[in-house]
């Protein structure tokens, strides 16, 4: 039987760079998506990945990023500017490293409002460990912090791989700073969520899609109203 639940793909050299910013000078609202692979993998054929989106959309239009983004300009602002910090090899080297060595630009963008939606990376020996160097915990503030140094709206994701330990530690900041967390059980439970590598399919997409806008909506309407 297949384990749904396994994240089968390297952390290193996801992508050519860890910052992807798309800005309109129109825009009403600035979202930054924070995540992993399945916020943005680009093609990797030596794995059999040959896309550059969310991992593992059909098409770039399907991932949940571009999900999103559509709906936000057909409801909100057509003229959105919204960018990626794709933080897998921070989850991977969270022990060593900190935010501020690579994602400086998102932090420039002074978005709005920032989804943080990332964890799959982080070493599954980190779940039994008594007394780790750092915390998960700590870097993921960390990351949250330098991430929004002004008013943003932060959301927080449980992850698509059940990881109890590190969702644990995910709602505790959270609750910290008085963000929403979004709880996706509902999806990561689903086989037919799971596509290529374990990633989300594009039903999975599509889910985590609605359930997202649904989350951020209010601050989107918000911001856009003004």
């Amino acid at each position: 039987m297949q384990d749904f639940q396994s994240n089968i793909v390297p952390a290193l050299d996801q992508n050519s760079a860890n910052v992807f910013l798309y800005k309109d000078k129109r825009s009403k609202l600035k979202i930054l998506f924070v995540g992993n692979s399945i916020t943005k993998h680009e093609p990797k054929p030596s794995i059999g990945w040959h896309r550059d989106c969310g991992m593992a959309a059909s098409s770039v239009e399907k991932d949940y990023v571009h999900l999103i983004v559509r709906r936000i300009m057909e409801k909100y602002d057509e003229n959105v500017s919204y960018g990626i910090a794709q933080v897998a090899q921070y989850e991977w080297d969270f022990f060593e490293c900190g935010p501020e060595r690579d994602y400086g630009e998102a932090r420039a963008f002074d978005a709005d409002i920032i989804l943080m939606f990332f964890g799959a990376n982080v070493s599954r020996d980190y779940d039994t460990m008594e007394n780790p160097p750092k915390t998960f915990a700590k870097a993921y503030e960390d990351m949250r912090n330098y991430l929004a140094p002004s008013d943003a709206a932060v959301f927080h994701s449980a992850g698509f791989y059940i990881r109890p330990v590190l969702d644990a530690e995910k709602r505790l900041v959270a609750e910290k700073y008085g963000d929403k967390y979004i709880d996706i059980s509902d999806i990561s439970n689903l086989a037919e969520t799971h596509g290529l590598f374990n990633h989300p399919s594009d039903l999975g997409m599509q889910m985590l899609a609605d359930m997202f806008f649904e989350a951020i909506e209010a601050d989107v309407r918000r911001i856009c109203e003004k």
